[in-house]
């Protein structure tokens, strides 16, 4: 992790913050929202699992329902998209000397992997913070592992990448243009999300479609410990990932928000979740 210190007021205000947070979705959020809360052995393990995500370490918010599913026997495999190049938090120095920043990233997700109990990796290597700009050629790395995998499920991002990043959008389009143009049977597509007060921070385009949102929880206590260590694999990104859980780290934000947020659909209706001009 980082090791500058984090100032106490910023810790006491993120602490504040995160508390009020947690209880609004805790209480609050489903009853106003109709946000189903569920636990993970609620969703039967699909036989295959493709997850598409932009960057390396993209999968950390979904990573208790992927070892989970890991867990029940599904077959997984993973689709990241970029050279992870372009992230100017990136520290070289937890990287081997021989090792540039893209060579530092992959051998993460390895490990990542290696924890989540993804058994096979895909990885094109498009430029890092350009991959709107290489839309087809992603919609084509989808496109093949759909006929060659033939998963019964898909992960990616929401339509508006959690956070609005340009990757993570162009990740969702990714999938929802290989669906368009297949005729691979896909039943079910899980989008990662946030619940509300999140959502409409980050303008998220699922704002109105709380209905198919759920939260959660982990069957069993260890995918805490899993989501952790999940996050730790990244050294290289433990700037970015500090900063994400406002300085309190993975072991805190993981212990007190200790479920995940999806959208369900069935993938017919991947059309209707494209945003206009695409």
């Amino acid at each position: 992790m980082n090791s500058k210190r984090v100032p106490r007021k910023t810790v006491l205000f993120s602490v504040s913050a995160l508390l009020l947070g947690f209880l609004f979705l805790l209480f609050a959020s489903p009853k106003l929202f109709r946000i189903r809360h569920a636990e993970s052995n609620s969703f039967p393990a699909p036989a295959r699992l493709l997850i598409v995500f932009a960057h390396t370490d993209d999968e950390v918010t979904n990573s208790g329902l992927i070892r989970h599913w890991a867990n029940e026997g599904s077959q997984i495999q993973i689709l990241t998209l970029t050279d992870g190049a372009a992230n100017p938090k990136s520290d070289l120095t937890v990287c081997r000397s021989e090792e540039n920043i893209t060579q530092c990233r992959l051998r993460e997700l390895h490990d990542s992997a290696k924890i989540l109990g993804i058994g096979g990796i895909s990885t094109p290597k498009l430029p890092d913070s350009k991959l709107m700009e290489h839309l087809e050629k992603a919609t084509y790395e989808v496109q093949s592992l759909l006929m060659s995998f033939q998963p019964d499920a898909i992960l990616t991002m929401e339509p508006s990448g959690l956070n609005g990043l340009a990757d993570h959008r162009a990740a969702f389009l990714s999938v929802a243009n290989a669906l368009r143009n297949s005729q691979q049977d896909t039943p079910r597509i899980y989008l990662s999300t946030l619940p509300p007060p999140f959502s409409w921070v980050l303008h998220s385009r699922l704002s109105e479609q709380f209905s198919s949102r759920v939260n959660v929880f982990p069957t069993h206590n260890n995918l805490i410990e899993v989501k952790v260590a999940d996050a730790l694999a990244h050294r290289s990104q433990a700037s970015t990932i500090n900063g994400i859980s406002l300085g309190l780290g993975p072991e805190r934000l993981f212990s007190w928000i200790d479920f995940e947020t999806y959208s369900i659909h069935p993938a017919h209706e991947i059309g209707q979740l494209i945003p206009k001009g695409h």
